[in-house]
């Protein structure tokens, strides 16, 4: 990973360009802004790869999950079957044994309750104070006692030489900067057991109004999310993992489970 920080000639702006192999993220702010970048006061400076990622969240405006989970006004699909996990995370259990998960991005804990429900040791976590706090509720209601929930950015988790037979993402990478995929992806391989699972849904291009977004027009029109190909999926997480499974899903909703055709369901092995 390399930076370079040039003053623009003339201007009140500077540019940041970061890199890492071919991909490059351009990112312009006037001095005003670099001077209050960090909260603090006077001048800012990048010295870290952690300094210029915190910047680039910064220009990546993600969604205020706290709002959305108190306001419910979106269509989203997981709000309206809150207490029911996805088909493929059953599907998987029913074929596997498992001992250990974890789950990223859980929500209100519909699929990390069901994997307590059915003998499996569950962390789980979410940004959101709000969904946890609902999801620890749900857990109560349902005597579902082999999960643990908490709020957590997952950048910030130290999972020490923990690691798990599966890990879940039900709504993460979809939602993730640029800048952070390679990052995830190293985490989700760094607690994955050998031959462990990873189980991804994501907004499938095309699919429900979900565009594919280029990674430069994410940061210039403030994207919350983009959708992909099923060739980027296996191009980006085949470089780490063996691909099992990867399809659109069905429009399925009964009592025990859901699937929508907005989503690609993915299932990774690693070697």
């Amino acid at each position: 990973m390399w930076y370079i920080a040039l003053q623009g000639v003339g201007c009140n702006q500077e540019y940041i360009y970061a890199g890492k192999g071919m991909a490059i993220v351009a990112v312009l702010f006037s001095v005003k802004q670099k001077r209050t970048l960090m909260g603090g006061m006077g001048m800012n400076f990048i010295n870290t790869i952690d300094d210029l990622f915190h910047m680039l969240d910064r220009y990546a405006e993600g969604v205020e999950w706290n709002t959305f989970y108190i306001k419910r006004d979106k269509p989203a699909p997981f709000l309206k079957y809150n207490k029911l996990p996805d088909k493929c995370v059953v599907d998987f259990i029913r074929e596997h044994n498992i001992k250990n998960a974890c789950e990223f991005g859980c929500g209100e804990g519909r699929n990390a309750i069901y994997l307590a429900k059915n003998g499996v040791d569950t962390e789980a976590y979410d940004l959101s104070e709000i969904a946890i706090e609902n999801a620890k509720r749900y857990a109560r209601e349902s005597q579902a006692e082999r999960v643990t929930f908490k709020a957590e950015n997952i950048f910030a988790l130290d999972f020490m030489d923990q690691k798990f037979d599966l890990v879940i993402d039900s709504g993460i990478f979809h939602h993730l900067a640029p800048h952070r995929r390679l990052q995830y992806r190293d985490i989700v391989s760094s607690i994955l057991a050998e031959n462990g699972y990873f189980i991804l849904l994501c907004f499938a291009a095309g699919e429900d109004g979900a565009d594919e977004v280029d990674d430069y027009a994410f940061y210039r029109s403030k994207q919350t999310g983009t959708a992909f190909t099923e060739e980027r999926l296996k191009e980006f997480w085949g470089e780490k993992f063996d691909v099992v499974d990867l399809h659109k899903g069905e429009n399925i909703v009964d009592n025990q489970m859901w699937e929508s055709e907005y989503l690609y369901v993915c299932v990774f092995k690693k070697d």
